[in-house]
């Protein structure tokens, strides 16, 4: 068994990763662009 010399650092990432403007605004976005094809695909096949 190897001896836990306690100055190992746990989840360090190698630098602080700032998200984008575009990762925080993706998930607000997709259902929008969801409805989006959704109405289009709707016009197109069924005339709405």
């Amino acid at each position: 068994m190897t001896k836990n010399l306690g100055n190992a650092t746990r989840n360090s990432p190698a630098k602080e990763l700032k998200p984008s403007k575009l990762g925080r605004l993706a998930p607000a976005l997709f259902p929008l662009v969801i409805a989006v094809l959704c109405y289009l695909i709707g016009r197109q096949f069924f005339g709405f």
